[in-house]
């Protein structure tokens, strides 16, 4: 599944946080991490651009109950990895929590059983969002014999 957005124009595609086995109260929560996602994406976006920053990329890796971003990394106009600290006032965990939040938004329980793997290509030149996620799952096939 790839999807991507305008993280300054989510109207454009707006994802769907009601899930049919979900509570309302879960459906309240997701909706929340979602506008949190998008009241601070737009300010993040400002600030990156003003330390240099054209393109992020966000790596993430869950299963067995346990899933984390992997790496965060920042690039500036000619694809060079670049360090923000210092030349921002939104820090790298802040900027992970947001990117967490969209995660669980979209794909509630990645972390679990086998887990899902995916990554966020922000291109902030563009100003697009881009989102490609894999879910891992395992297969069985049973046969069964009676006799000879």
């Amino acid at each position: 599944m790839n999807q991507s957005e305008n993280p300054a124009n989510d109207g454009t595609k707006p994802v769907d946080t009601s899930i049919s086995t979900s509570s309302p109260s879960l459906q309240e929560y997701y909706a929340k991490r979602l506008e949190q996602v998008r009241q601070h994406l737009p300010d993040a976006a400002r600030q990156l651009k003003e330390a240099g920053v054209v393109r992020v990329e966000v790596y993430y890796d869950g299963c067995g109950d346990s899933g984390q971003i992997e790496s965060l990394h920042y690039f500036d106009a000619d694809y060079k990895q670049i360090d923000v600290t210092g030349r921002v006032t939104l820090t790298h965990d802040a900027l992970m929590d947001l990117f967490y939040d969209l995660i669980e938004v979209r794909h509630d329980g990645w972390e679990n059983n086998d887990g899902a793997f995916g990554e966020f290509t922000w291109d902030l030149a563009a100003d697009t969002l881009s989102h490609t996620h894999s879910e891992r799952y395992t297969e069985c096939e049973t046969t069964e014999h009676e006799g000879l």
